[in-house]
């Protein structure tokens, strides 16, 4: 079969509402999409599948409308709507999104950046509104007919209580659903929703799955693509699934039922065509870079590293401490985000910090790296203390010796610098270059390229990465550390956010390996699942402050406790 001409099952006579034909996406020299066929039917529900790079997003935006096909020399349009008014009417077929966003429903982690990186003074019942104009902010008044229309969607969705509430303001699982809101207020055709539930607790996960299928049960003609990483996270409402390899549809199948070869392993939570992990670096496929990086650790375990100044960690400190933070509050805008927090990391010790969406568990990583400090709101501030502080060294440069990976910090390097910029800026402690790099830290810089398996990237701009690259070129930099020594501590923010199946155990095998090899790690997660086993303590947050913290194996105690306690007597099986 022609593995890149997939449609949706035979409708009769009904159209598709958007069909690709053959269409391709180059961005300068690099295709990103190659001659992909595809017809999105009334109704149809996918998920689609694949790697980082694979092309899923590029896909989405294609359909969307938010980018446009490469011109080519055919009579027949690369892509092509039809897409019924509001109304159900037909709407007439035609080749540009213009006047049709708007039906073309879009939620992403992005979406969600884009506020809290601007922090636009905007409610919720504002942003369901701007959905109407498929705009960020609003620039004309809305009409009584869609204001009564967004009031009835955040109704219907449970979420009329958050309409006055700023977006800046809301969890991380409350502003992915008033994005939904934004979505389906607009009645729309089809819904494109990209690493939607990235960033959010299980709870919030589980809700936002629950409140998506009630809306497509709800409209059974309306049309979802669902893309996402992780397998076991998808719709109850998905019906089929397609896979992207390398900027191509090659595998698509019904769900659920027997699928073909490369959908059926991606759907087990496997790689296709999985790479040799002791092969080299391959500087052209740079999505198989953390299988080179754990290659390369072996081979530094057994030969030196590949630059042979390359130390992954300075030796941790004399004392019986590596950081302490002591009866710590932190308030932010007359808001108390963390409040009498007391912990110590010890030298050997690797920590996970658990908690639902706002619990303050990045506020807390900000505090250990210095972006907050503690406030005085009775008597004298906490303390946090740096037990790998140098004597005689100001402060500023002691908090350079905090390495930090994550997806907020993806967000907010806007610098579109070379990737090898970025790595040198891990030396400064800065987002961008403002001093001029030492040779040293140069040399570190080239070491940790190819310890990534990234050299050939190194004059290429971030902004032009995947979203797994890029990951890979922040670990890089991490590992630079303050005067190019390696990092002192390790905090990592949901550093697993946006990776493939692949990338995500690489990532887990990469990190353990770095615990061993002496750099402390802090990760804040999502999913237990994505932790080393060398993590071995676990630090608990709940409204802002630390409700257990001990040993892995007290914790799994301290969780059945819990449990036990939610259930109560009598509680434990509903009639």
């Amino acid at each position: 079969m022609d593995t890149n001409s997939q449609e949706a099952p035979a409708h009769n006579a009904v159209r598709p509402l958007i069909r690709l034909e053959g269409a391709s996406v180059t961005r300068g020299d690099a295709l990103l999409l190659d001659s992909a066929r595809f017809a999105l039917m009334p109704g149809a529900r996918w998920a689609v599948l694949g790697a980082n790079g694979a092309g899923k997003t590029t896909f989405l935006k294609l359909l969307r409308g938010d980018i446009a096909p490469d011109i080519s020399n055919d009579s027949e349009p690369a892509r092509l709507y039809n897409l019924p008014g509001p109304d159900g009417r037909p709407g007439g077929e035609q080749t540009t999104p213009l006047g049709l966003r708007q039906r073309l429903g879009l939620v992403s982690g992005d979406m969600q950046d884009l506020y809290a990186k601007n922090e636009w003074a905007v409610t919720a019942f504002e942003v369901v509104l701007t959905g109407f104009d498929d705009t960020p902010l609003l620039y004309a008044e809305p009409s009584q007919t869609e204001r009564e229309a967004a009031r009835a969607t955040l109704e219907l969705l449970g979420l009329a209580h958050f309409a006055t509430r700023r977006m800046a303001t809301l969890s991380s699982g409350q502003g992915r659903a008033v994005l939904l809101a934004r979505a389906l207020a607009c009645r729309p055709a089809a819904l494109f929703l990209d690493e939607c539930l990235e960033g959010l607790d299980a709870p919030a996960r589980r809700e936002f799955l629950a409140v998506l299928d009630r809306a497509a049960a709800s409209d059974p003609a309306l049309a979802i693509l669902f893309c996402s990483h992780r397998t076991d996270e998808l719709p109850a409402c998905v019906t089929n699934a397609l896979v992207i390899e390398a900027g191509r549809i090659r595998e698509a199948g019904p769900l659920p039922g027997p699928l073909p070869g490369p959908l059926a392993e991606e759907l087990a939570g496997l790689s296709p065509r999985r790479p040799d992990p002791t092969a080299p670096a391959n500087p052209a496929n740079p999505e198989h870079a953390p299988a080179n990086a754990q290659a390369n650790m072996r081979k530094q375990d057994r030969n030196g590293p590949s630059a042979s100044t390359l130390v992954l960690a300075p030796p941790p400190p004399a004392g019986d401490f590596l950081l302490r933070v002591t009866d710590a509050d932190v308030v932010v805008q007359g808001a108390t985000l963390l409040h009498g927090v007391s912990w110590t990391i010890r030298p050997g010790e690797n920590w996970a910090v658990l908690g639902r969406n706002g619990a303050g568990k990045s506020t807390l990583l900000s505090l250990l790296a210095g972006e907050f400090w503690p406030s005085a709101l009775e008597g004298e501030p906490g303390r946090v203390e740096y037990g790998f502080a140098r004597a005689g060294e100001a402060l500023d440069d002691t908090r350079r010796r905090v390495g930090r990976v994550g997806a907020a910090l993806d967000r907010d390097y806007g610098w579109n610098l070379t990737v090898e910029e970025a790595v040198w800026s891990g030396a400064h402690g800065s987002i961008g270059i403002y001093a001029e790099t030492t040779a040293t830290a140069k040399a570190r810089a080239s070491a940790l390229l190819e310890f990534f398996g990234l050299p050939g990237l190194a004059r290429r701009r971030i902004l032009s990465l995947s979203r797994g690259q890029l990951r890979r070129v922040m670990f890089a930099r991490a590992l630079m550390g303050h005067a190019a020594e390696g990092p002192s501590l390790l905090l990592l923010d949901e550093p697993m956010a946006g990776l493939d199946t692949r990338s995500r155990r690489a990532a887990r095998e990469l990190l353990g390996r770095l615990a061993e090899a002496g750099v402390p790690l802090v990760m804040v997660t999502h999913h237990e699942r994505d932790l080393p086993e060398q993590v071995d303590h676990v630090l608990v947050m709940q409204n802002g402050m630390t409700a257990f913290q001990g040993a892995r194996e007290a914790y799994g105690v301290w969780q059945a406790s819990q449990a036990d306690r939610k259930a109560g007597p009598g509680r434990g099986l509903r009639s």
